[in-house]
């Protein structure tokens, strides 16, 4: 039995190096189904999220999710030490080294996994050591845990800069867009003049936004679903709200100057939702908007001195382009339980808080 450890040790130390190269160190989307650091991050999203929208309250909902993700990684850093601990034991376990482990009567399967986890933490007790040839294998074991401990080190700072940046762009879309954030109330808040003047800076900011929380989001997914520190907000639904703004200039508003920079934004957020929905593997939830709403909108910006065309061909203009990224911006909203907000969201998934009922029609 012993020689199935050898083999058996291998593929167990494989499978967790590939996976954790895959996702701290290749800059490439890490994809499939099977992945470890996938399977470890399901089984404890689903549990975590399922209680968590059975929370009394938005706040103790909001509270208990922001732990999820970064409780998540936590316990991915902890699987990967503790399978590559388990790996090292299994080769010291086998017939080609198991008798180089000096330092007790009997050398048991937890002997070897003491010396394995000291060896990989360099703790070098010394009651339990190595000779001969198996001074190789725990040699290599802790030159293997000093880089775990240095990707770690390496990796933590980068997430915490991309989820700085991603922040920054909603904190300051807040002020203009509202709470959650909405189109029609970014254009309505500039009113006429104000499209002419800030929409086009504001657009190609966010399209730089987009391009970067594509990025990001991709080479670390563990990004998609650490909540914002601000109420009612969430970087799906401030995604969602730029484009829709952007989508109302273009099939709304009547002789804008921001035309160029909408259709930019339109073009680079559309592929971001559209590339982040499948690497997600997710399914469309598409969103009927209702005329009724969609002319109060158009009532709203023509109260603000906004120049419009007329409805119907507005309508269908809207719908037609929207139709590009909205069921897919939905799943992502129900996949990562964005705080619902106006045509972003599952709204019988998420609970709305009382306050926020009314901006829900």
């Amino acid at each position: 039995m012993r020689w199935l450890a050898l083999p058996a040790g291998i593929l167990i130390l494989s499978l967790t190096m590939l996976d954790l190269f895959r996702v701290l160190v290749m800059p490439r989307a890490a994809r499939g189904r099977y992945r470890l650091s996938r399977l470890v991050f399901i089984a404890l999203w689903r549990p975590w999220r399922w209680i968590a929208l059975r929370a009394r309250t938005e706040a103790g909902r909001e509270r208990f999710l922001a732990g999820a993700s970064p409780f998540s990684l936590f316990a991915l850093l902890m699987v990967w030490a503790g399978l590559t601990v388990l790996a090292y034991a299994l080769v010291l376990w086998s017939p080609p080294f198991v008798d180089g482990v000096k330092g007790s009567e009997a050398t048991t399967f937890g002997t070897v996994l003491y010396l394995s986890g000291s060896s990989l933490f360099t703790l070098g007790f010394g009651d339990v050591v190595a000779e001969g040839a198996t001074r190789a294998v725990v040699v290599i074991e802790g030159a293997n845990g000093l880089g775990l401990i240095a990707l770690v080190i390496g990796y933590l700072p980068v997430l915490y800069q991309a989820f700085n940046r991603r922040e920054i762009g909603i904190l300051m879309l807040d002020a203009r867009a509202g709470s959650p954030p909405s189109g029609a109330e970014l254009l309505r808040r500039l009113g006429g003049p104000g499209v002419r003047r800030s929409l086009p800076q504001l657009f190609g900011e966010w399209e730089r936004w987009a391009a970067d929380v594509l990025e990001t989001h991709l080479s670390y997914p563990f990004l998609a679903f650490f909540r914002s520190p601000h109420d009612n907000t969430s970087w799906v639904t401030s995604l969602g709200a730029v484009l829709d703004a952007a989508t109302l200039v273009l099939s709304t508003v009547e002789d804008e100057p921001c035309t160029d920079a909408a259709e930019m934004l339109y073009a680079t957020g559309a592929h971001a939702v559209e590339d982040l929905f499948y690497y997600f593997r997710l399914l469309e939830h598409p969103e009927v908007i209702e005329r009724g709403e969609f002319d109060q909108v158009l009532h709203d910006l023509a109260a603000a001195g906004v120049p419009l065309r007329p409805a119907d061909e507005a309508f269908k203009s809207f719908i037609e382009l929207r139709a590009a990224y909205g069921g897919r911006l939905n799943a992502l909203a129900l996949r990562v339980t964005a705080p619902p907000a106006r045509w972003i969201g599952d709204r019988s998934t998420v609970p709305v808080p009382p306050t926020n009922r009314a901006a829900h029609p």
